[in-house]
């Protein structure tokens, strides 16, 4: 079983700022990219069994036309693997995945960060263009 300093020591190894929140919860940052609005900071909660990345929130509520919002993550929550769009009690976007952590290893931790980033670089203006 992975522990969150292990975790820590993975998320940093991408090139990711990491900061413990508690005992359960990292706050991560993506590196900046030249030209790109940096994302907001992930957040990383460990549990025993579960592993939960979370972007929040990706785009405020009021940042995008309410009115197919829900159409429009449904289409895009179909397209991707690992991670998915939903509406927190706010109504902000939020992008989030979780992992099962009995038998979690680095090369899973390393694709739903990789793949999170994709779809909130690629997704975030689409979301708040409409």
């Amino acid at each position: 079983m992975t522990d969150l300093p292990t975790l820590q020591s993975w998320i940093e190894k991408l090139g990711f700022e990491a900061a413990a929140v508690d005992a359960t919860t990292l706050r991560i940052r993506p590196p900046a990219r030249d030209g790109e609005d940096e994302l907001p900071p992930f957040i990383v909660q460990w549990t025993p069994n579960w592993l939960v990345l979370s972007i929040l929130p990706m785009l405020e509520p009021g940042a995008y036309r309410g009115d197919d919002l829900g159409r429009r993550l449904l289409a895009e929550n179909r397209e991707m693997r690992l991670a998915k769009f939903a509406l927190d009690k706010n109504h902000a976007v939020v992008l989030s995945a979780e992992l099962p952590t009995e038998s979690l290893d680095y090369s899973e931790v390393e694709d739903a960060i990789r793949r999170m980033v994709l779809y909130a670089r690629r997704f975030r203006v689409e979301f708040g263009e409409r």
